[in-house]
């Protein structure tokens, strides 16, 4: 899939979410992750990765699904800041 086709289909499922799902998932689900299958609509909920994970398996099987957070916000954080251990000699 190239970055046009993936950012098409990644649009996709953002318009469903905020056609169809926003209203109904933020007020109970704010924060948690969403996989949205943009062809049918379909999507699962999870508190974190392992339970989106298994909830998509039996649902969408092979097929391509777009993760993000209800709400907004990245499904994935990298970095932050570092803490220093401070060791004593």
């Amino acid at each position: 899939m190239t970055k046009s086709e993936r950012d098409e289909f990644a649009s996709r499922a953002e318009r469903v979410y905020a056609e169809r799902l926003k209203q109904v998932l933020e007020p109970d689900h704010l924060g948690k992750l969403i996989a949205v299958e943009p062809d049918s609509g379909d999507y699962v909920l999870g508190k974190d990765f392992w339970e989106l994970d298994a909830a998509c398996q039996p649902k969408f099987g092979a097929k391509l699904v777009h993760i993000f957070r209800v709400g907004g916000g990245a499904a994935v954080k990298i970095g932050g800041p570092i803490r220093h251990a401070r060791l004593s000699g």
